[in-house]
């Protein structure tokens, strides 16, 4: 005779409010669940090391769209548009007091306006834990990472370029197709912001111009008899006899390429100011008490040696 058993669940709880309080006005929020595999994790949980599959209570689409709908009357054109590419939770037990918890997120957020697309946010990170009783950690502060990332998607503008719903369901595809990539030789110009420059649309017409020491100064044009100039700390990239130069927080730097992407070759430290803390940057702003859980160095980023700093094509930051 065989015998099944169930296995026992323990479930997301999205708790608290998610107000919008950015400039977009929503009617709804519609979820896209690209995960291939629905499954978020078994782990162990309390003393006794019950195993339980951790699951929302109804599905990530439904739960997360009645989250949204309690905090936020239906109002405006536009829709807000959630796509779940990756969600998984996973423990580590040690022989000490804490265990070490891992969890995958990966979301990003769209504006939907008629059948247009236009991208507003993403995270795409792996959270460290620790803490004795990890899973239950996790599981219960689930709502503060999400919570935390529709506060960053409010408060981002859309990328002023239409997509499909094709294009946003592998928008990582789509990007990876962007001129900068493929084309084998960048435009020369300057560019304002990460989009001109991966799509590869400089400011037209405009010159360099630098002081006697050979440090740039600014870029100008004439335009019907006036002289319009751009200064240089306005400058996300310029191009110039072939090569990119990215705008940091201690000057202009050489961009290289390989197959993962665009690159500066730098010490992590001379992208910052000295006080700006790192791994809060990196966890976009977590409070409370999951705050004691995670663990800020799990893998401790040397800040004085110099490495490979990628260049996000999705939001322009630093990619680790």
């Amino acid at each position: 005779m065989i015998i099944s058993f169930a296995q026992n669940k323990e479930f997301i709880k999205l708790k608290g409010d998610i107000p919008n309080n950015g400039e977009g006005d929503y009617n709804s929020l519609i979820v896209i669940d690209k995960r291939e595999d629905k499954t978020i994790g078994i782990l162990p949980f309390e003393d006794n090391k019950e195993m339980k599959e951790v699951s929302f209570q109804n599905s990530a689409a439904e739960d997360l769209t009645n989250w949204y709908r309690k905090s936020n009357l239906k109002g405006g054109k536009q829709d807000l548009i959630l796509v779940l590419n990756d969600l998984k939770l996973s423990v580590k037990e040690t022989n000490e007091r804490r265990n070490i918890g891992t969890m995958t997120f990966s979301v990003q957020s769209f504006v939907k306006e008629g059948d247009k697309y236009q991208f507003l946010y993403k995270k795409d990170t792996v959270f460290m834990f620790s803490h004795r009783d990890v899973a239950d950690i996790m599981v219960k502060n689930m709502h503060h990472i999400f919570s935390l990332y529709f506060d960053k998607t409010y408060k981002s503008k859309p990328v002023n370029y239409d997509l499909t719903l094709s294009e946003i369901s592998d928008y990582q595809n789509y990007v990876n197709n962007y001129p900068a990539f493929k084309n084998e030789v960048l435009k020369e110009g300057i560019y304002l912001d990460y989009n001109s420059f991966f799509r590869q649309t400089p400011e037209e017409n405009y010159t360099l111009e630098r002081f006697e020491d050979g440090k740039l100064d600014r870029a100008i044009k004439i335009e019907n008899g006036k002289k319009k100039r751009i200064p240089s700390h306005k400058m996300f990239i310029y191009v110039e006899n072939g090569k990119a130069f990215k705008n940091t927080f201690s000057g202009f730097h050489e961009v290289n390429k390989n197959d993962k992407g665009f690159y500066l070759f730098i010490k992590p430290d001379m992208l910052y100011p000295s006080d700006y803390n790192i791994n809060f940057g990196m966890m976009f702003g977590l409070v409370g008490g999951i705050i004691d859980a995670i663990m800020f160095n799990p893998n401790k980023i040397d800040m004085k040696t110099v490495r490979e700093v990628y260049i996000d094509p999705m939001t322009g930051n630093y990619d680790f």
